[in-house]
């Protein structure tokens, strides 16, 4: 079968009009509610290997900096794991978020008189990243972390490509470089600008969707970035100078909606 011009051409411009970089997403109108109900109102054991793996990272980077953390969470969105997961260990906590909505709906959770139940299975994965069972004697792994959250974390809006430079001993981001964008150089650009805001040696721990073309919150379709492994480490590897990656139900399927699995990454910056 041959291809006529116009077919020719109309396919291009259907390409273009799918292309939206991430200036194009509408972010103003994200529903984090919505958002949260479909991928945390039932607790999905990615997530609970997701959090144990950033929890370790960060345990890790605590025992060699015995001073504490300043830890940066790059992307929050509507999710307080990530929070979660570095709170044990970091003696300031900032949530890096760009979508208002996100920002709001954060503050809204931790102005709370309680943690969601979803949150407080999330931190029994944390507690068990730190082989501590029940509440404990350790003020920084109670049974309720909310007190702590409120204390050490500070809520700033802003662009993954306005990150200062050097500024944090760690870093973390889940599912924020390949969901912001369908632009394959946009993502470089956000994984560059997200290894750089951690100081030399410092440590990052970063989880990114495989197979991700694009995701939809209340009828609304945001962009996404279709990674393969080999592309996601390729992008990370000359940042920095240490890398383990670990696979989190990597399938052949779509994993609730949007992506076929993902991968953890953790290393160390270059010095």
């Amino acid at each position: 079968m041959t291809t006529t011009k116009a077919a020719f051409a109309h396919s291009k411009i259907s390409v273009l009009k799918t292309f939206v970089t991430n200036k194009d997403a509408a972010w103003h109108a994200f529903d984090p509610e919505a958002y949260f109900t479909h991928y945390y109102g039932k607790p999905h054991p990615d997530d609970d290997v997701l959090t144990v793996l950033a929890a370790r990272a960060l345990k890790d980077a605590a025992d060699a900096s015995p001073r504490g953390l300043d830890v940066i969470d790059v992307g929050t969105g509507p999710s307080l794991i990530p929070l979660l997961a570095a709170l044990p260990v970091a003696t300031r906590l900032t949530a890096w978020e760009y979508a208002a909505p996100n920002l709001e709906w954060l503050a809204r959770e931790l102005s709370g008189t309680a943690l969601r139940p979803q949150w407080l299975h999330f931190w029994q994965s944390v507690k068990a990243a730190h082989c501590v069972e029940g509440a404990g004697s350790n003020p920084l792994l109670a049974h309720d972390p909310l007190p702590l959250l409120v204390q050490r974390v500070r809520l700033l809006r802003g662009s993954i490509f306005d990150l200062p430079r050097q500024a944090y001993d760690a870093a973390t981001m889940f599912f924020c470089a390949e969901s912001i964008t369908s632009s394959r150089a946009e993502f470089g650009a956000a994984v560059t600008a997200f290894t750089s805001t951690v100081r030399p040696g410092g440590t990052v721990a970063a989880a990114f969707l495989s197979g991700s073309s694009g995701y939809n919150v209340s009828d609304r379709r945001f962009p996404a970035v279709s990674l393969t492994e080999a592309q996601i480490t390729d992008a990370l590897a000359p940042r920095l100078a240490s890398l383990s990656v670990t696979p989190i139900g990597l399938s052949d399927h779509e994993i609730r909606s949007g992506y076929s699995g993902a991968l953890f990454i953790s290393g160390r910056t270059r010095s």
